[in-house]
C-alpha cells in the first residue's frame, strides 16, 4: 500500500465514522507511521513497510472509535508550538490561541507576572511565555491546576519545549528558571502572590450538556476539566470573587468562555467590580474570550 493508498483508504474510513477532521487525520497518522513531519513533501507514491501498514491500521482502528488523534498519536501543536498530550488531561483546543493571542495584546511593555489557573497541559502559561520572550520580555509565570495529572504533563512540556526546540534562536532554557508549576484548587495556595496578568480556561461546560458533546470529549478528556457539574458559571465566579486580591493594579484577567457566556460572565465580573469588560469572537463568530481590567 502506497502513502497515498492509506491516506484515502484512512479519509474514506473516517468519513464514514463521522469525523469531521478525516483529512487531517488520515494524513496525520501516515506522517506518525513513517515519522515524516511534512505530508506535502513527501513521495505519496512509495509504499509503506509491512510494520507501517499494520501500525497505520491498528492506529486508524482506535481513531474509527472516536479516540481522539492527540491521544493515539501522543501530541499537538499549539500556538506554532508542540506539546504532549495524554489521557486524563484535557487536550487543547485551537479555539484557546484566541485567549493567548487576547493576552498578548492587553500585556505590557515590560517583564510582568503572570498566573495561569487551570493550566492543564501547560499549553497557555507556555505559548504565552515562549512568544513573550521572542518578543524580548522574560516574565516569570506561575502555573497552577487541581489535577496531579495535568501538573506532571505541565512540567513535562516545559521540559519539552527545552529539549525539543522548535525555534534555535530562542533562549527556551530559561522555561525552567522561569516558569513554575504548582498543585492549587484555583487561588488557595496562592496567599500573598501578585499578578501583572492572571489567565484561565476554567471548566465551564454546564453538566446538562455532557452527554451532547462529541466522543472524542466526552468520554476521554477529564470531566473535572470540563465541567463544574452545576451551571458552568461556578469557576468565574470563584475567579471573580477572589481575582481582585491577587491582581496587581491595572492588572488585566483574561478567560476563555463558552459560546453563549458572552453576557453573564461579564455581568459576574461587572458584580465583582472589576472595570472595563471587553468581550472577543473567535474565528467561528462564537464569543470566546473575556478581558477584564483591574
Amino acid at each position: 500500500m502506497t502513502y497515498r493508498e492509506a491516506y484515502n483508504f484512512g479519509k474514506k474510513l473516517l468519513i464514514a465514522a463521522g469525523i469531521e477532521e478525516y483529512d487531517n487525520d488520515s494524513s496525520l497518522l501516515v506522517q506518525y507511521v513513517i515519522k515524516s513531519p511534512n505530508w506535502f513533501g513527501l513521495d505519496h507514491n512509495k509504499k509503506l513497510t509491512d510494520a507501517q501498514e499494520e501500525l497505520f491500521f491498528e492506529l486508524l482502528s482506535q481513531r474509527e472509535k472516536r479516540v481522539p488523534l492527540q491521544h493515539i498519536i501522543g501530541y499537538m501543536y499549539f500556538y506554532g508550538y508542540r506539546f504532549h498530550t495524554r489521557e486524563g488531561v484535557l487536550i487543547p483546543r485551537y479555539d484557546t490561541e484566541n485567549l493567548v493571542q487576547r493576552a498578548l495584546e492587553v500585556s505590557p511593555d515590560r517583564n510582568i507576572r503572570f498566573l495561569d489557573l487551570c493550566t492543564g497541559s501547560g499549553c497557555i502559561g507556555i505559548s504565552f511565555w515562549r512568544r513573550r520572550r521572542w518578543e524580548g520580555h522574560v516574565d516569570h509565570g506561575l502555573l497552577t491546576d487541581i489535577s496531579p495529572e495535568a501538573i506532571s504533563l505541565a512540567k513535562e512540556n516545559i521540559d519539552l519545549q527545552i529539549t525539543n526546540d522548535d525555534d534555535p534562536g530562542e533562549i527556551t532554557d530559561e522555561l525552567g528558571t522561569h516558569l513554575e508549576v504548582l498543585g492549587s484548587d484555583l487561588f488557595e495556595a496562592l496567599e500573598g502572590k501578585k499578578f501583572d496578568l492572571i489567565m484561565s480556561n476554567p471548566p465551564y461546560i454546564p453538566a446538562s450538556e455532557m452527554e451532547g458533546l462529541m466522543p472524542e470529549v466526552r468520554d476521554h478528556d477529564p470531566r473535572l476539566a470540563l465541567t463544574d457539574e452545576g451551571d458552568g458559571l461556578s469557576f468565574y465566579r470563584r475567579i471573580a470573587a477572589e481575582a481582585k486580591t491577587y491582581l496587581k493594579p491595572d492588572g488585566y484577567l483574561v478567560l476563555e468562555i463558552g459560546y453563549d457566556q458572552g453576557r453573564t460572565v461579564p455581568e459576574i465580573l461587572a458584580d465583582a467590580d472589576f472595570g472595563k469588560t471587553s468581550v472577543y469572537k473567535d474565528l467561528a463568530g462564537l464569543d470566546r474570550v473575556v478581558v477584564a481590567h483591574r
